[in-house]
């Protein structure tokens, strides 16, 4: 009889991660690169809580790329229960940042509690597996063979190597705030009126708000769940 048997590592789900990334000020903290002088705390969020509305926070991060760039994304935390998308409660939203080329993908659950993928079927097969640019950092956190990518049509492989990088902290913080003319713009204020930083984030949040809707009403399949 075996009294105390090894137990596997349970492998948190994409959700779980996400909700620890946009909860977790701190979470980057020890990540920094040796002797960069970089501070990787105080990683705040958009929060959007006090407005009461179905968009909760978002947040920023980038990915460095082979050729020293960054590709910058964000993760949208929704509520559930007052965004479902065919038949998915979605908990999470991440989108590229100013970069075409990259797909939009959506974290939630089904009915039976089970985590799915999301994404528009009318993206284009080059977006649905992980770029060229990324290919050693996703070997790096283990998300690929040294092989090389099996394309399954799918924007499965994106969402896994999104939760890899994130989950093995091989990411930056970064950070956009709503600029002027888009505060006015959404609040349809003049170019002589004042505006309060609370009202700057209640903007953001109304433009977020109508950037989801528009996806939600747009044509979306499963991609993967767990």
């Amino acid at each position: 009889m075996v009294l105390n048997p090894e137990r596997k590592e349970h492998s948190p789900s994409f959700s779980d991660v996400l909700q620890e990334v946009v909860s977790n000020k701190d979470y980057l903290v020890g990540s920094e690169p040796e002797g960069s002088g970089w501070d990787f705390s105080d990683w705040l969020s958009l929060d959007f809580k006090d407005f009461k509305g179905w968009v909760l926070s978002e947040k920023f991060f980038g990915i460095p790329t082979i050729d020293g760039r960054k590709l910058t994304l964000r993760i949208i935390q929704t509520d559930p229960k007052q965004f479902p998308i065919e038949d998915v409660k979605v908990s999470f939203v991440i989108s590229p940042i100013l970069t075409k080329g990259f797909p939009t993908i959506f974290v939630g659950k089904d009915n039976l509690g089970k985590e799915v993928i999301l994404r528009n079927k009318t993206d284009s097969v080059e977006v649905r597996t992980i770029p060229e640019v990324f290919q050693s950092l996703a070997q790096e956190v283990g998300v690929i063979k040294k092989s090389g990518i099996v394309s399954d049509n799918e924007a499965g492989d994106w969402a896994m190597f999104l939760k890899g990088v994130l989950k093995e902290k091989k990411v930056f913080p970064s950070y956009y705030g709503p600029s002027e003319f888009m505060v006015r713009d959404q609040l349809e204020l003049g170019p002589d009126e004042s505006y309060s930083e609370e009202d700057a984030l209640c903007a953001e949040m109304q433009v977020v708000e109508q950037e989801l809707l528009m996806y939600g009403y747009a044509d979306f399949i499963f991609t993967q769940s767990e």
